[in-house]
Order: C-alpha cells, then sequence, then structure tokens
C-alpha cells in the first residue's frame, strides 16, 4: 500500500476525539483560544456539498442547523428545536455541551461564560459582515474577533471529491422571462454607472439571474459561485472551469471567469455594492485595502426570486401534478405491500423509484424523511442502516420528501397508519388537520406577514398544551431551493406576503419517544377575486399539493362543517387532477380514498 493511500485512510477513520486534538495543535500554533465553525459554507448555502461539510467533520452533527465554538479544552454546539432530539443522538456530550440556539446565541453565550482574555478565531469567508460587525459590538471587551484561514481546512485533508458537472441553461419559457431582461431590470433598479459593480454571492440569486442551474449543491440545482453586475453586463466567478464549452446564448449576456479573477476584478470598480448579511467579511477587508466606495444596499433579486412569475407558477403547478401521480402510487403500494416488506429504507427508496418515472424529475429535492413510530418525533430525521425501523400496524408513518422537477420543486408530507389508530393518534393527527385548513382556507388583508398568521395554525394545539418547534411554514422556489427565503410562516419572520410566493403549510406535533404528525401542502398567495373591501385588497392561498389525507386518521366529530367540506373539496380536486394520468386500477383505488371521510 502507498504511503499517500495510508494516509489517506487513516484520515478516514480519524474519530471526533483525533479531529479536535488536531485543530486544538492548530489553534494553539496560532495562539488562538476558541475557533468558531458555522454550517454554511462561502455562499452561505443552507445545504451545504460534503466537501464543504466542516460542522459535520468535527462533531459528527448532520443537521442543516448549527454552529459550534471549539475552545482548548471544550466545546459547544448549538442548534435550534427541529434537531433536538438528533442532536442528542449524534453529538457525544464528552466532547460537545449542546445548546438550544433558539434560547442563546453562540455569541450571547460567549458574553455570558467567558471571563478572562480570549482570542476567537473565525474564517472571513464563512461569517457575514452584518455578523462580525454586530458581534464585535455586541461582545464584551475581554473578547477578540480575529480572522483566519480555515483552521478544519488545514487539518481536513482528506475530502469528498466537488461536483466537476458543468452548469446549464433553463429555457426562458420555463423561467418566464430571459436572463437579458432581468439582468437590465437589477441594473436599472440598483442605478449602477460606469465603474459601479453589485457583488452578488449567493447561488439562488445568481441563478435566478442568469437563468442557470447547477450541480453544486445537493438536492438543489445551483451553481456555486459570486457575480458581479456591471451597468453593461454579469460576471460570474466559478472555481470550476465552468467557462469552457459554455452554452452560447448564456454568453451574449453573462461572462464567465474563474474564480481567481474574483478580487482583481473587484479592485477595478470605481464603487461597490452589496447586501451586508449575505457578503462574506473577507470582501470588507478587500475593499477597505483597497480604498475603493461602497454603499451598502438590500438584495433586490431575493424578493424578486420569491414572486413567481405566471409561467413559472403554471410550471409548479404541473409539478405537483407529476409529484401528485408518483405519491399516489406510492400510497397505494403502502397501503397493500405486506407489513414485513415495510421499512424506513423500503419507504424512501420505493418513493424515489415512484418519481422516477416521471422524465422531467431530476432527483429529490431534500433527502426524504421516512420515519415510523418514536423516530417519527425527530423533526428532521435521516434513516440509517442502524436506525433503519420496521413499519407496524399500530405506529404512525412519517414521510417527508419532494421532487425537483424542471417545470417546479416540491414539498410533501402526510402521516399513515397501517393498522386500526388509537383515539390518541386521531385525536393529534386532526388537531394538526385543523391547523393546515386553517390556513389553506384563510383570507386576509394585504400587508400581513408570516409572523401574524404562524399563531391561526398552532392554536389548535395550544388549546392542549401542545405545540411544535419548527415553523409553520417556508418559502419554495422554481427548480431550486426547497428552502428560499425572505418569505416565512415563522414566529419571526416579518416580511409582508405577497401575491405568486410559495410557502409550504406544514403544522406538526411530536412526542419525544413516541410518536410524529406532519401534514404539508405547498400553496401559492394570490388575490381574492371579489377585489378590494374598503379600499384594501384581500390575499389567499391556492393550494399546489395533490396528495389525499390518512382518512382513518380523521376523526370527524372534532371538525366543524366547514372543514369537513374543505377535506372533499380537496380530495375531488385531488381525483379530478389526477386521475387522467393514473392506470384504470389506480384511479379505482384513488377514488375510494378520496371518498367523503
Amino acid at each position: 500500500m502507498s504511503t499517500h493511500k495510508k494516509h489517506r485512510d487513516s484520515q478516514q477513520k480519524l474519530s471526533i476525539k483525533e479531529k479536535l486534538v488536531l485543530l486544538r495543535k492548530k489553534m494553539k500554533e496560532l495562539k488562538i483560544d476558541a475557533f468558531l465553525v458555522p454550517h454554511n459554507d462561502m455562499y452561505f448555502n443552507e445545504i451545504t456539498a460534503p466537501y464543504y461539510n466542516r460542522l459535520e467533520w468535527v462533531t459528527g452533527f448532520t443537521g442543516s442547523a448549527g454552529f459550534a465554538i471549539i475552545f482548548k479544552k471544550s466545546a459547544v454546539i448549538f442548534t435550534d428545536g427541529r434537531y433536538s432530539i438528533q442532536i442528542q443522538k449524534e453529538v457525544n456530550p464528552s466532547f460537545f455541551k449542546i445548546e438550544d440556539i433558539t434560547k442563546i446565541s453562540p455569541f450571547s453565550w460567549l458574553n455570558e461564560n467567558i471571563k478572562k482574555n480570549i482570542t476567537v478565531g473565525f474564517d472571513p469567508w464563512l461569517h457575514s459582515i452584518n455578523e462580525v460587525e454586530t458581534q464585535r459590538q455586541a461582545l464584551k471587551k475581554l473578547i477578540t474577533l480575529k480572522g483566519v484561514k480555515n483552521l478544519i481546512d488545514q487539518v481536513w485533508l482528506v475530502k469528498p471529491f466537488e461536483n466537476l458537472a458543468k452548469p446549464f441553461l433553463r429555457p426562458s419559457q420555463l423561467s418566464g422571462k430571459s436572463s437579458s431582461k432581468k439582468i437590465t431590470q437589477i441594473q436599472h433598479e440598483l442605478n449602477l454607472n460606469i465603474g459601479d459593480g453589485f457583488v452578488l454571492t449567493c447561488p439562488d440569486s445568481i441563478c435566478w439571474l442568469t437563468n442557470m442551474r447547477g450541480h453544486d449543491v445537493p438536492n438543489s440545482p445551483l451553481m456555486n459561485g459570486y457575480a458581479i453586475v456591471h451597468y453593461d453586463h454579469v460576471c460570474i466567478y466559478s472555481t470550476k472551469d465552468m467557462y469552457k464549452n459554455s452554452p452560447i446564448e448564456l454568453r451574449k449576456n453573462v461572462i464567465l471567469k474563474h474564480f481567481n479573477d474574483f478580487f482583481t476584478d473587484v479592485k477595478k470598480l470605481t464603487k461597490i455594492l452589496f447586501e451586508p448579511k449575505t457578503t462574506p467579511f473577507i470582501l470588507n477587508k478587500k475593499i477597505a485595502a483597497a480604498g475603493i466606495k461602497s454603499e451598502r444596499v438590500s438584495n433586490p433579486i431575493s424578493l424578486l426570486n420569491a414572486i413567481k412569475n405566471p409561467i413559472e407558477l403554471k410550471g409548479s403547478i404541473r409539478s405537483h401534478e407529476k409529484d401528485g401521480v408518483a405519491l399516489v402510487r406510492f400510497i397505494k403500494w403502502f397501503k397493500s405491500a405486506k407489513i414485513n416488506q415495510l421499512d424506513e429504507i423500503s419507504l424512501v427508496t420505493k418513493l424515489e423509484k415512484v418519481r422516477k418515472i416521471e422524465p422531467s424529475f431530476y432527483y429529490n429535492s431534500f433527502d426524504t424523511i421516512s420515519a415510523t413510530g418514536s423516530n417519527g418525533a425527530i423533526t428532521h430525521y435521516r434513516v440509517s442502516l442502524k436506525s433503519n425501523k420496521q413499519v407496524n400496524s399500530s405506529n404512525l408513518t412519517l414521510v417527508d420528501s419532494g421532487g425537483q422537477y424542471l417545470e417546479g420543486t416540491t414539498d410533501v408530507t402526510r402521516t399513515f397508519i397501517k393498522g386500526r389508530p388509537s383515539d390518541e393518534q386521531k385525536f393529534l393527527y386532526t388537531k394538526v388537520l385543523q391547523g393546515l385548513i386553517c390556513l389553506s382556507k384563510l383570507r386576509w388583508p394585504t400587508g400581513l406577514t408570516g409572523r401574524e398568521l404562524d399563531p391561526l395554525a398552532r392554536h389548535f394545539l395550544w388549546e392542549y398544551c401542545l405545540d411544535y418547534d419548527h415553523g409553520t411554514g417556508h418559502g419554495v422556489g422554481v427548480f431550486s431551493n426547497v428552502h428560499q427565503g425572505p418569505q416565512g410562516i415563522t414566529k419571526l419572520n416579518n416580511v409582508p406576503l405577497k401575491p405568486g410566493m410559495i410557502l409550504s403549510i406544514e403544522p406538526g406535533i411530536y412526542l419525544e419517544g413516541k410518536l410524529g404528525i406532519r401534514l404539508e401542502n405547498l400553496a401559492f398567495v394570490k388575490k381574492h377575486k371579489s377585489g378590494a373591501r374598503q379600499n384594501r385588497e384581500y390575499l389567499e392561498f391556492e393550494t399546489l399539493t395533490l396528495v389525499p389525507f390518512e382518512k382513518n386518521l380523521i376523526e370527524k366529530k372534532l371538525l366543524s362543517t366547514d372543514e369537513l367540506n374543505w377535506i372533499n373539496a380537496y380530495h375531488q380536486n385531488v381525483y379530478k387532477r389526477l386521475s387522467p394520468y393514473l392506470l384504470d386500477s389506480e384511479k379505482s383505488w384513488l377514488r375510494e380514498v378520496c371518498k367523503r371521510p
């Protein structure tokens, strides 16, 4: 065996303890007392490619939201309520103290726990200008933040390979607007002049602007890169040689360059515009060193990307019909399969198989959550060979999944049972369903935010002193990120909901060690057809998801006539929209499932 292979094998087999030893040795060399490890990459992606999974490498935590601080002799890791059970299973408490980030932020924790002078190292590529400036002001004088080259990269020598597949163009007949028109719109909105440049570091914004898609982010068809929008053109910078053999159509709108040219081109600008909350701190240092005039702005693409045009909505509607057909086939199989043939992994495999029948399906929009029994209480559970559970007739089975179709992105959750449900299971399922129905049929005046809608889905559970530790809904892209801002239905989101926005509606209930129930539909915001009343327009949702609910779990006596009518109308629409694409046997099955409960 070669020395290189021995070294590679030894690196791959390092324990968390050994990784921490290597990291602390590097900290000692650089005279750093602590090092910050966020989950995000330099593009601030929520889901990071394995190559950038530094937090997972050093902690073992696989969730999509986390932050660690490594000290000389201790460490602490933060996450939110979605991962409270998962992190207990994945992270060794001997090495990491576990904290709830919704109760105390990492920097507040530092202020409360540090009693002497320390230097805290951070990678200026992974922390935004906003974050660093805010925390430097908030942290007490004992704590010094120091930008350093990423320490984990210096000790993580054997990384997964990067995906080298080239980006591709999404046709304008699906995007609804050419990249030329989008670029012109942004140039005008920012009032760019000769010598000005607006820096973009968010892949979903760059992909929207150029109608490009890529293969750099797991489960999201995005291309990683930075961009500079000039007054008359756009430059995109990538670590890949993507500029070679690029589509001719793209070259009309965009100049493609290697990432090595990025800071060289930044220094040539007369004035640079950037959004501080999504721009890495490293850029601030470069701007200051070069003496370039700068202006802080909001990224206008965020809202434009969130508000889907009619062509995008049409594509999303079609993708949900295709996804609905796949889910009907999956549920029919689940209901007819023998109980000993069903476990969490077999459900994941079958669901992807039926989705792949559709030619425009690319891949899952996130790792499928297939959780039966007590695993359902782990909000973002991911099955493994070790955790895989057999389905049984008395347990609930929660399946949260989605697909990336060329026309759009889907995300749907249903909770099933193979046998006869208990009274408690029916009660909890129905309470969650009532929350979904409430928002689905809601009408509200323009100007309201997701924060104001969030309690309406929860109050059916609040009446019984129950709740869930995640948002009620998130924004969704179109053949893009399944989690897309700025809109959301959460306790903190203050972005007004606007026509064309797509959001999830997904209340749930989780009893640790026992069960999990979540029901999720996607819907888009539209104007209420009756028009303005009292000089105010009203908005409402139109549901996109076309998947029947589990009638065996619905407790009819808990529902009002209006709620029962909503369920019946929803099921009638599911059958009407999906039946043309089904085989006769599938139609018959769906017709029975969609009968009035």
